[in-house]
């Protein structure tokens, strides 16, 4: 409950500062992911820790690898970020293949998603082609 009270507040911080530059500069970090190594910025507050932290999985609902929803990815990612900072979280925002800075760690997700559509609509196309037609009737 504690938790969903604060996200709720930085919701609405978020909503507040949305027009003003981040002051909290973040550290970009490699995340290896099998033979991937994927970017994340991080920042860390100022104590030294430890400190809870928030690993953030941003969405890929946009059409393009750097946007997530209306935002430029790390734009979302430097609006959140000093945030959960001033409330003593370590926070990391991760950056998905083919996003953002990792933009050369793999394909997109939504080109990923596309090419498989296209995949099977050629597949069902093949199918449908020989189940579908209509019958050839011999005649002697």
């Amino acid at each position: 409950m504690k938790f969903t009270t604060f996200l709720l507040a930085a919701v609405t911080q978020i909503a507040a500062a949305a027009q003003q530059p981040t002051a909290i500069p973040p550290e970009i970090v490699v995340v290896p992911s099998g033979a991937l190594r994927l970017k994340a910025l991080l920042w860390l507050p100022d104590n030294g820790g430890p400190f809870p932290a928030v690993l953030f999985n941003h969405g890929s609902g946009s059409s393009d690898a750097m946007h997530t929803g209306p935002f430029v990815i790390t734009e979302a990612a430097e609006r959140l970020g000093p945030i959960f900072v001033k409330h003593g979280y370590a926070f990391l925002y991760l950056l998905r293949r083919g996003q953002g800075l990792s933009a050369d760690q793999g394909d997109f997700m939504q080109k990923l998603l596309q090419r498989e559509k296209m995949a099977k609509e050629k597949k069902l196309e093949k199918v449908c082609s020989f189940v579908c037609s209509p019958p050839t009737i011999w005649m002697t």
